[in-house]
């Protein structure tokens, strides 16, 4: 490692205080041009825009409220020189009163708590404003505190007594984050809030009365549209932008701003690697998001990236993005597997089995609002709506010629989403089956560091049998194949790691990944890496009367791919033994050393 005395910013991570980001020397991406979008006259007034978890949400909100509300007008120089919209110099900068509600920390453990903590939330607004404008006057304490409806229609009411003109600008911040919570764990409860009667179309009903009096313009932002039935039947002129081009890039970072974050985060001479390197490092596990048809670019999951580079520049090394991982974002696989539970079992099938063939996810048209009120289970579209909403999926950059405009191929967009997919594919179709818990690999010889590996290779033949007999997956490849065999072998009473896919590094020719790796007696004195690469013919493929030649031509593919991964630098100076692997249907057909 280099030395070098770069002065860096600070790191914004879990930030979204957009005022306090200068004053706290933090690095940030610019998207104040956005604005433009906002106060374009074709715009609707009362967008809303939705993208997953961790994609900087709040902080494009805080920005928004810095830029246009009216208390803001002495700190515009200090906030805005220097950015993009600064260059504008729009006549809508601080020409609003605005107020922001943040829903993200409704309590969802009981209706009453939910109902009480959504009132909260509401207050906790207007008392930010009253610090704001002091001589606003409104006093809530005699109100229904089970009534949010008649909270907002009596705060607007004062507004308008004060302002004695329509000049509100209401932000609302995670619209729907405990509804999501709440249908995880408890549909009967998601039911009645989302109902006719409930209390959020209610509240939406009373924006709606509002901005024909009070409220001048509105910004929404949340995650998904399983509550977008609520807010738009109450909240009808709210007009869903989400997949509009010119937002594509609101949240989360393009490539071009990374290039411009990293050296203000990271001392890359340090590191002794560039910004590209780095930039490709990152790309497979966190980019790949798409959120308009039209749109050119993908853009990386903002918190998963500034959460790394906050670890690289504290461990003073180029790390492994999928070693560290955002922690905020563990309850990523759990929403998923509660996804698939409230939907049909036969398009669970489909969507895994779509997985596994790594081929697109077609959908007619995205569903723009979903009301399980109708249904207690997603169909198709809802659901593969959904998971494009909670960026699970998301749209494939080629999409087919001659699709409509409706039209969408998805697919999954980076190699963490995958695991995501991997892992509920494991828990919901294998290791709940009887057929993939019975039959055992025989792990002896790797224990034991030998070379002949016969006997587990025989013994993976009689497990895959077993599963395929059985027709525990739709169909059999070269990733189901992977995936089986990963699942069978990463049980924690093996007494070894294994590994599916490993990133490795690879000298001259970057990043590579390895089928399996089995890591046995780790950091004792007898440590030995296994390293497969796998093959997967089917019985008819096999049967072929060329089958010699192709068979050939895929060992030495193999042989090449496995030698060129055993030389990572990831393996440096460790005992690796590489194979190579071909299976036939479940029978291994060709095992040997490399």
């Amino acid at each position: 490692m280099q030395k070098s005395s770069a002065k860096l910013l600070n790191n914004p991570y879990g930030q979204a205080t957009f005022d306090l980001f200068r004053h706290d020397q933090r690095a940030f991406a610019d998207k104040s041009l956005m604005i433009k979008n906002l106060d374009d006259p074709a715009m609707s007034r009362y967008p809303v825009l939705l993208r997953p978890r961790r994609f900087g949400k709040s902080t494009f909100v805080r920005m928004l409220k810095c830029y246009y509300d009216l208390s803001y007008k002495d700190r515009y120089d200090e906030l805005f020189s220097g950015t993009k919209i600064y260059e504008e110099n729009l006549e809508s900068h601080n020409s609003y009163h605005v107020i922001d509600i943040d829903f993200s920390s409704v309590s969802t453990n009981s209706r009453k708590n939910l109902v009480n903590s959504f009132f909260i939330a509401i207050t906790d607004s207007i008392d930010d404003f009253k610090l704001r404008y002091p001589d606003f006057e409104f006093d809530y304490s005699d109100l229904d505190k089970s009534d949010s409806a008649v909270l907002l229609t009596e705060f607007t009411k004062a507004y308008r007594k004060y302002a004695q003109k329509q000049n509100l600008y209401l932000l609302i911040d995670e619209y729907d984050n405990f509804a999501n919570e709440i249908l995880s764990s408890n549909l009967e409860l998601f039911q009645n809030i989302i109902s006719q009667d409930g209390f959020l179309k209610s509240f939406y009903s009373a924006v709606k009365n509002q901005a024909n009096k009070t409220i001048a313009k509105t910004f929404i932002t949340g995650v998904s549209s399983v509550s977008l039935d609520s807010l738009t039947s109450g909240f009808n002129i709210a007009d869903n932008v989400t997949d509009d081009k010119c937002f594509n890039e609101y949240a989360g970072f393009t490539e071009e701003e990374l290039k411009d974050l990293i050296p203000q985060l990271v001392d890359v001479k340090a590191l002794g690697v560039s910004v590209k390197e780095i930039i490709d490092r990152m790309k497979n596990v966190y980019d790949g998001y798409l959120f308009s048809p039209e749109a050119k670019h993908t853009v990386f999951n903002s918190s998963m990236c500034l959460y790394y580079l906050n670890k690289v520049k504290k461990k003073r090394k180029f790390l492994n993005p999928e070693d560290y991982l955002d922690p905020a974002c563990d309850r990523d696989g759990y929403k998923l597997d509660q996804i698939f539970k409230l939907t049909q079992k036969d398009i669970v099938d489909d969507i895994i089995d779509t997985y596994l063939r790594d081929d697109v996810f077609y959908l007619k048209k995205l569903s723009q609002n979903i009301n399980l009120n109708k249904a207690d289970e997603y169909y198709q579209e809802q659901v593969l709506s959904i998971l494009y909403y909670l960026g699970y999926l998301t749209i494939n950059k080629i999409n087919k010629e001659g699709s409509s405009d409706d039209e969408l191929n998805l697919t999954v967009p980076n190699r963490y989403m995958s695991q995501l997919f991997r892992q509920c594919t494991i828990n919901l179709k294998l290791k709940k089956n009887i057929s993939f818990s019975k039959p055992e690999i025989n792990l002896e010889p790797l224990l034991n560091n030998k070379t002949d590996i016969s006997s587990f290779a025989d013994s993976c033949t009689e497990f895959l049998s077993s599963i395929m007999n059985n027709q525990v997956l739709l169909h059999m490849n070269e990733n189901a194949l992977n995936l089986a065999l990963y699942a069978k072998l990463s049980n924690p009473k093996n007494n070894c790691i294994v590994e599916m896919e490993k990133a490795l590094k690879i000298c001259g020719k970057g990043e590579k990944f390895a089928d399996l790796v089995i890591i046995v007696n780790k950091n004792k004195t007898n440590e030995c890496i296994y390293l497969f690469e796998l093959k997967y013919l089917t019985r008819t493929e096999a049967s072929a009367k060329d089958n010699e030649n192709n068979l050939k031509q895929l060992i030495s593919k193999a042989s090449l791919q496995v030698s060129e991964y055993k030389n990572a630098m990831d393996f440096k100076d460790k005992d690796v033994k590489a194979y190579v692997m071909i299976f036939a249907g479940p029978e291994c057909i060709y095992c040997k050393m490399q």
